[in-house]
């Protein structure tokens, strides 16, 4: 999953591409996890804004964004990370 940018719907209801702050998200599961699988999932997140998620990470994953983010963001994430937990 590529967090760089992600796809958001305005509030005019147009689609638009916008850089994502995913180094502070991995900031963020950096300094909240007692887990450290989540620890090294942080770590290859901040170096290269992309990471690949098996159910458990996107679940994860999909807490943390929950706590950190506001609605634009879950928005988009939701249904992909649903995709990987759901498979």
């Amino acid at each position: 999953m590529n967090l760089k940018e992600i796809k958001i719907i305005g509030i005019d209801g147009k689609c638009q591409t916008i850089k994502f702050d995913y180094k502070g998200l991995a900031n963020y599961i950096f300094s909240k996890t007692q887990d450290i699988g989540e620890l090294e999932l942080a770590r290859k997140l901040y170096k290269t804004g992309k990471v690949e998620l098996d159910k458990e990470q996107a679940q994860a994953l999909k807490n943390y964004i929950d706590q950190a983010f506001g609605a634009i963001v879950k928005e988009a994430l939701f249904p992909k990370l649903d995709k990987i937990i759901n498979q």
